[in-house]
Order: structure tokens, then sequence, then C-alpha cells
């Protein structure tokens, strides 16, 4: 794990339990099954577009309402599993390499914006079949904003502490240079963004 940035240093290696993890990000249909009167953004209108303005508790409530309704253990990723799934065995700033030319046929961002998010599974996935993992939205984890590296008793994945949580993967609105997999981001709990969205995982 890690990255350029001067929050993604040191860079470090870690170890993660195999998991399931969604090859989306959660969409607006499967999002208003949970709340139905969830307002869509006009940037990202369709039943299969990522929801949007969704804050991290709300997001953390669809996992245990999607556990109770499925009787299966979901929740948001933890930043570990998070960057393994988004890199794909990559150690590349992004998990197709390091050339942002080819950039166009994996992500939307700020440089091929047009207005509207792309539909999802319609760019190019990484080497796990999950898409969209840069670029889009951002996506919550469960972690807290702390220092790396990141040790196994620092607690940043305690859902009962409180302060910012680290999102991750950029948006439309991130330069493409700004973008890549070990790129971190700290956001409130409390907020909602139109900008940010999330997927789920569970244990296998």
């Amino acid at each position: 794990m890690g990255g350029a940035q001067v929050d993604a240093q040191p860079s470090f290696e870690t170890e993660i339990r195999s998991i399931y993890i969604g090859k989306t990000v959660i969409t607006n249909e499967q999002y208003e099954a949970f709340d139905p009167v969830h307002l869509r953004a006009a940037h990202t209108p369709g039943n299969d577009d990522p929801v949007v303005n969704v804050s991290f508790e709300e997001a953390t409530a669809y996992c245990q309402w999607y556990s109770e309704l499925t009787h299966k253990d979901f929740r948001l990723p933890t930043e570990i599993e998070w960057e393994y799934a988004c890199r794909g065995d990559s150690e590349s700033q992004y998990y197709w390499g390091d050339k942002a030319e080819q950039a166009d046929r994996y992500i939307c961002d700020s440089e091929n914006y047009t207005g509207k998010l792309p539909e999802l599974e319609t760019l190019k996935p990484n080497k796990f079949g999950l898409y969209d993992m840069l670029g889009t939205v951002w996506e919550w984890t469960s972690s807290l904003y702390l220092p790396y590296p990141i040790a196994e008793d620092d607690d940043r994945d305690n859902l009962s502490k409180s302060g910012p949580r680290v999102a991750r993967g950029g948006s439309f609105r991130t330069h493409r240079k700004a973008l890549g997999c070990g790129v971190r981001n700290a956001l409130e709990t409390g907020k909602r963004y139109d900008d940010i969205g999330f997927r789920i995982v569970r244990f296998l």
C-alpha cells in the first residue's frame, strides 16, 4: 500500500483475508430499495447510475439493512481491502499502468466528464473485473483517516469511533494526474457529497 502523496507514505506491505467485493458501486435502484425517498442527482439520474449524496452513516446503514435482508455480513471495505481491490495486483499509479493517456478507456474524470456520469459497467474494468475503481465517484471506506503505516491494533475500522473517514478512488471532478490507486481523501462522515458513493464487501 501507498502512493506518492505525503499522507500515503510510508509505503508498506500487508495482508488481507479473501473477500467478495461489488464489481460496481451501489446504484440508485439498489439504494432506493433501502431508502425510497432518496433524491437522485442530475448528473447521475438512471437506475444503473451510481448513487451519490449518501453520508458515511447512511452507507453503513445500507450495509446493515442489506445484511439483514440477505443473512450475510455485508459492510464497507477497509482502506486496505479497497486498495488491494483497486490495484488488481498492480504496483503502478493506475491499475492499468502509469500512462494517463490510456485513462479514457477506464475512467470518468475531470478530463472527459460531459455533465453526466457514464452508466456503470460501460468502461473497462481492472484485472479483478471491477469497474470505476478510479474516477466516477469517490468511495467511502470504513477506515478512519489516520497516518500510515496501518497497524492491526490501531482500531481505525471501529465504526463506533468518531472522526473523518477515508474515501478512495477520486471522482469526475478529480484531475487525471491527481488520481491513483494510493490516493486518500478525508471526509466528514455526517455530510453528503454529490461525487461520493460506496461499494460493499463481505468475507468469503
